[in-house]
């Protein structure tokens, strides 16, 4: 999957818009950051070879935030009243802290206890970053800190990866909506908004179709595969009598690059290609097996798609040993404990989605036989 998905193209955002999309272009600083020796308290600006001779200085003005540079008076114990990201003016090298003053009128009173520490409370030009110096790479998501990065060297309009278009399919007669009340045979359609659900909290926008009934012609496919990048399926995917998805995804020209993995949950889950390199992951619809499903195969590869880079699973030591199941891979509900550990917290079986509830994302288990103390964890998103 991850070599086969087609990269998203770039297109343009404004920084404000940006918030959660992936970045396709480096960003460099365009000026020294800070741009000025800026002062870092509320407080008052002197010299340091003033406070040695005394502790009541004249307060000869004001240096506030907005305004140039401004300058201390040569006379001897004059100070000037500063406030926190005023430009650091010129001939000062000491701030007090308002906190360490006493002000009467026009004068103020410096602590005793107050020390003067060589550029405490000054952020000088150029400390965090240089002019041209990289700030942000390309192929990273764009989080609060990195939009404030980016506006604050002006790059009001940013490229981006274009968001894909997704569609999410329940399939299966038994599906009804939300609001209705169903039959003792039917069951309210719950996949599609749980994975709809997680596409959004990981930044992508995705419709939820009406779901497909068994009885699903070939039509109604086509034009759900022509308006859309990706298209995640749940349910019609396995081997029985009435699981159409395989036939009606060949019908129309749609390539198999699996279909069934050694896995458990969801074994029969499957992915094509369409004719124009749409991605088409099937799911199984058992909620357990569809949910994790996601996890494992779609959103990492909605990451490589929008340009980042593959996913690095964070790994997970096991409170008590985990049992591995002998011939394939065992991707198992687990609980973070407040030291990090994990403990086994399985479902049911892969319908019981509300044993999921107990669990904080799964560990996943190679086959029985290979010995290893951490392993690969992925939260629910």
């Amino acid at each position: 999957m991850l070599a086969a998905v087609q990269a998203q193209p770039v297109e343009m955002a404004r920084v404000e818009a940006a918030h959660g999309r992936v970045l396709r272009q480096p960003v460099h600083a365009d000026r020294d950051f800070p741009p000025f020796a800026r002062v870092m308290m509320d407080g008052y600006a002197l010299r340091a070879a003033d406070l040695h001779l005394s502790r009541r200085f004249h307060i000869a003005g004001s240096a506030p935030a907005g305004k140039p540079r401004a300058v201390l008076p040569q006379e001897v114990a004059a100070c000037l009243e500063v406030m926190t990201g005023a430009p650091l003016p010129i001939g000062v090298d000491v701030i007090v802290p308002v906190e360490e003053t006493t002000r009467v009128g026009g004068m103020v009173r410096v602590s005793d206890e107050f020390e003067a520490v060589p550029d405490r409370f000054i952020h000088h030009a150029g400390r965090d970053a240089k002019d041209g110096d990289l700030l942000l790479k390309a192929g990273i998501r764009l989080g609060s800190r990195e939009i404030g990065v980016a506006a604050s060297c002006g790059a009001a309009v940013l490229e981006v990866s274009r968001l894909p278009r997704i569609v999410v399919i329940p399939t299966g007669d038994e599906l009804v909506a939300v609001d209705a009340v169903p039959e003792p045979h039917q069951i309210r359609q719950s996949n599609g908004h749980a994975i709809r659900a997680a596409l959004g909290r990981e930044g992508y926008s995705a419709e939820l179709a009406v779901p497909l009934g068994d009885d699903a012609r070939i039509d109604e496919l086509r034009d759900i595969l022509e308006t859309n990048d990706w298209l995640v399926f749940t349910g019609a995917i396995s081997k029985g009598a009435r699981d159409f998805l395989p036939g009606l995804l060949a019908q129309l020209g749609c390539a198999c690059l699996f279909h069934g993995v050694a896995q458990r949950p969801g074994k029969p889950a499957g992915f094509w290609l369409g004719p124009q390199g749409q991605a088409i992951m099937a799911l199984p619809g058992n909620p357990v097996s569809a949910l994790t499903g996601l996890h494992a195969f779609v959103l990492p590869a909605l990451a490589v798609a929008s340009g980042l880079p593959q996913p690095t699973p964070r790994r997970v030591i096991p409170a008590s040993p985990l049992n591995a199941l002998p011939d394939m891979t065992l991707h198992l509900p687990v609980c973070l404990d407040e030291t990090g550990r994990v403990h086994a917290a399985p479902t049911g079986n892969s319908g019981d989605f509300i044993g999921l509830l107990r669990s904080d994302g799964f560990a996943t288990l190679p086959p029985r036989g290979a010995i290893q103390a951490a392993f690969p964890f992925t939260p629910w998103r």
